[in-house]
């Protein structure tokens, strides 16, 4: 496991998972880059209720406070993502991203 600088833990998987879909397909996606969504909802009817989301953005729209390296790959995480993410581990098992307190 490492600890990124901005609180967000993850695994060797993670990182790889990360890298491996970086380099499948970015060649299908020039000028964009990953970015990481996490949402955590505190109240209402859903409260409790977590998801995440990966997606390739244009990279002028991920400002450079943004933009992170897990593991080698360069990522936008918004800082709502980080701050929900902040000591949680990503990790990578079973074709599926996991987000673990």
């Amino acid at each position: 496991m490492r600890r990124h600088p901005c609180g967000i833990i993850y695994t060797k998987d993670f990182a790889d998972y990360l890298r491996d879909k970086e380099r499948r397909e970015a060649p299908r996606h020039p000028g964009k880059l990953l970015s990481l969504e996490y949402v955590s909802c505190a109240e209402g009817e859903i409260a409790g209720t977590s998801w995440w989301q990966l997606d390739w953005i244009p990279t002028p729209a991920a400002p450079p406070e943004t933009q992170l390296r897990i593991g080698e790959t360069p990522v936008a995480i918004h800082r709502q993502s980080r701050r929900g993410l902040k000591n949680r581990l990503l990790h990578f098992a079973n074709g599926s991203v996991i987000v673990r307190r």
